[in-house]
């Protein structure tokens, strides 16, 4: 016998901040990841080298050492000059090293957004697919999948209906469902009628006539 899939139910959002912490975290990922930056490795910025480069930037990696090599100790300088260039070449790999950290450390908040929703756009600055976007979004909202959350859901929400519709009965006569003035009220956790609030519920009871008098 197939198992009942269990039911998903999206209660609410609990922070909306997602979305404006991922733009801020693209913002500072512009300044980390330059062309100018990039070029310094001898290689050029696109929307494959990024992704790579937020991936764990093995490729590129393989790829600048490869250029290195092949520019810096690929000859038969003079020994001070190639020692001068072997400097260089620890200097750019420890660079490398360090952009890569730099850029772990500014999308690892988002691990639910994927290296293949960031792009290199026209205007050659980093930007993510709206796809992100809607990840973000999705990461505020609270869902509850539990039976038993399940049904405290459901009572609480046929609760708060009937609460509703008692607090528009309430308003007539200038009274509450719950707290001030209230027709309701929670003693030790139990639920309790308040009778004194009742039996003014009516158009010439004490609470309609001092709301009219606070109007006149």
């Amino acid at each position: 016998m197939k198992k009942e899939e269990t039911k998903r139910i999206c209660i609410g959002v609990g922070s909306n901040t997602f979305r404006s912490d991922f733009e801020k975290m693209l913002s500072k990922l512009q300044g980390v990841v330059t062309r100018q930056k990039i070029e310094e490795f001898g290689i050029e910025l696109n929307t494959e080298i990024l992704q790579d480069l937020i991936a764990g930037g093995e490729n590129t990696g393989k790829t600048v050492l490869e250029r290195l090599n092949k520019d810096l100790l690929d000859d038969a300088s003079l020994p001070i000059i190639r020692r001068q260039k072997e400097q260089m070449y620890n200097q750019l790999l420890q660079e490398f090293e360090q952009l890569k950290v730099d850029i772990h450390k500014s999308v690892k908040n988002f691990p639910y957004i994927l290296p293949e929703m960031y792009f290199i756009g026209d205007d050659g600055w980093i930007h993510a697919q709206e796809e992100a976007f809607a990840l973000c979004d999705e990461q505020g909202k609270i869902y509850i999948d539990k039976p038993e959350q399940i049904e405290v859901y459901q009572q609480a929400m046929k609760t708060i209906d009937e609460i509703n519709k008692l607090q528009e009965m309430a308003t007539k006569y200038a009274c509450n469902a719950l707290g001030y003035r209230a027709v309701i009220g929670f003693e030790k956790d139990t639920a309790r009628l308040y009778p004194g609030t009742l039996i003014e519920c009516h158009s010439n009871g004490i609470f309609a006539r001092m709301y009219v008098n606070e109007k006149q």
